[in-house]
Formats: C-alpha cells, structure tokens, sequence
C-alpha cells in the first residue's frame, strides 16, 4: 500500500490533469498523522442512494479538505509550436518536460505524483493523445526520482464516487428501490468547478478561489485538487491504494 511507504509527517503531493492545450498540476501540503487519526466508517454507511456523502461520510470528508493548504495551481498549454493533426507532435512532449523541468524545485519536496488515469476501455472513447501524455508525465518522475518517489496512475471515477457527486434518479426496479445513474460528462464538469470553490471557501484560501474563478478552463484546476482530495481519503484513511 502507498500509505505504509509514505513515512514523512509533513508531506507534499502533487497531482495532475492531461492535456495537451490544458496541462494542469496542484501540489497541497499536509499533515499524514492527522489524516491517517481520521477514523473510516463502514462501507454501507457513507453514501446515500443517490451518491451524496451521509453525515457522518460528510464529517470525514470535511476533515480530509481542512488538513491541507495550497502550494502551487498550474494550468499551461504544452500544445505552443506543435502541428495539430491526428497523431502528436513530438514537440508536446519536449514541451512538457520542459515546463516540468522549471518546477524541478517543488518536485523535490513532494512525495508522491498523482496522474489521472486515461481512459481505454469500456464505453467511453478512448483519447490516444491523452493516454501518451499521461504515459510522459508518469515517465518523467519514475525516471527523474526511481523507486524513491510514489507515482500513482488514478482513475477519474474514484474523484465523483469519493466526494459524492449526487446521480439522476432513473426508473424503479421490481423491488421497489430506483436505479441511479451518473451525470454526463458536462454536467461532471461544472460539479467539479462548484466543488472545488466549495473546499477552497472551507480553507479560507481566497488567493486559490479567485484564480479558480477567473480562468477560462477552471475545471481542469479543479479536476486536479479533487482528485487529490480523494486520493487522500483512499490512501490515508480507507487505506485500499
């Protein structure tokens, strides 16, 4: 497990958002013996029926967002002098070492590399770019820092499913309870941008909220802090990564 490799008190992750013309890192310090005191409640007792976090889920979640504070919120185009078409010019990830390299200084304090998962199965289609850059980024700090370093690969779902993205209540089933349904990908998209505002209000870390609500592509900043808030409760506190 990553939390019984992580052994600092004081810690510094970093977390990460693919893309080409996006490619947005978050990097949040935080306390590891305060998170791994948070006491976990059973699995059937976290979330209501339509994914919203119960009380008592709430309470946890709330103390997983208080332990921490901002140190760096990043979103840069790495697509600068490449020829758009449908394979990827090499020079996206010159780019992206690149602009990597400029931060090597913050690297060096942080512990673990969380990078979303792209996607490659299932329904949702797969984006080779995005899969290659995700491959890049996860390269460049195994090669940069070997075994000495976490990088984690994390998939997406686990940032509504965490945090308790509310679902659409669909058609009931025989037994009398409804099916629920996850939202679109729109909608996903707005939920994370609210959500996001939400934990940086909680914090009282207002310098973060207004970039979050200046931006153009304020979620893709958000995306990458709720992703690491979830991994935070995984890791520290349900401890199953």
């Amino acid at each position: 497990m990553i939390s019984q490799k992580i052994n600092e008190d004081t810690l510094w992750i970093a977390s990460f958002d693919i893309g080409s013309v996006n490619f947005a890192f978050y990097i949040e310090e935080m306390n590891r013996k305060n998170l791994e005191s948070i006491k976990n409640i059973s699995s059937n007792k976290r979330y209501n029926d339509n994914g919203t976090p119960t009380k008592e889920m709430k309470k946890i979640l709330d103390a997983i967002y208080k332990n921490g504070k901002t140190i760096l919120h990043k979103n840069s185009d790495i697509s600068k002098n490449c020829v758009k078409g449908k394979k990827l010019d090499p020079n996206t990830f010159h780019n992206m070492t690149d602009l990597l390299d400029s931060y090597s200084e913050y690297w060096d304090k942080c512990c673990c590399f969380v990078v979303e998962a792209q996607m490659n199965f299932g329904k949702m289609k797969s984006n080779p770019k995005a899969l290659k850059l995700g491959h890049h980024c996860q390269s460049y700090f195994l090669f940069r820092y070997g075994r000495f370093k976490e990088v984690v690969e994390f998939p997406a779902y686990h940032k509504t499913q965490v945090l308790g993205c509310e679902k659409i209540k669909g058609k009931p089933c025989k037994n009398g309870k409804y099916r629920w349904k996850s939202i679109d990908k729109p909608a996903r998209k707005k939920w994370s941008v609210v959500k996001a505002k939400e934990i940086l209000k909680y914090r009282g870390e207002e310098e973060v909220l207004e970039k979050i609500k200046t931006v153009k592509k304020a979620d893709d900043l958000a995306d990458t802090l709720l992703q690491l808030m979830s991994f935070k409760y995984l890791c520290f506190v349900d401890k199953s990564i």
